[in-house]
């Protein structure tokens, strides 16, 4: 029996890699519809920074995207098949980002800690 890397109704995290020191990070939050040789179809949500403000909003209208994920410029997390992605946010507090459906799952997306390791 074969499985694949990814499978319909998997969720997925997308964070687009920052390539330049003052590029903002992007986010994408999705349900895979399809995945075949390294390219996910993935239905869901764009999130995006209020530059002026630094609030992160989820775009209302859902986006459907192919992604190449040998591409490298792309991170992605497999996150539990129960996020309640219609009620998922991301919270962004001066170095620290945090991914919460609200519910019982959360995730600490930030790159640096405020502790030592």
């Amino acid at each position: 029996m074969s499985m694949s890397l990814l499978e319909a109704g998997d969720r997925l995290l997308v964070v687009h890699r920052r390539l330049f020191e003052r590029d903002d990070a992007r986010f994408f939050l999705g349900e895979v519809e399809a995945y075949e040789a390294g390219i996910v179809r993935v239905t869901g949500y764009s999130f995006i920074r209020d530059t002026v403000d630094g609030t992160v909003c989820r775009k209302h209208e859902p986006r459907t995207k192919l992604l190449s994920l040998t591409s490298g410029t792309l991170l992605v997390y497999v996150l539990p098949r129960s996020v309640d992605l219609e009620h998922t946010q991301l919270h962004w507090e001066a170095a620290d980002i945090r991914l919460t459906d609200g519910h019982q799952f959360t995730m600490n997306l930030s790159e640096w800690s405020r502790h030592s390791i």
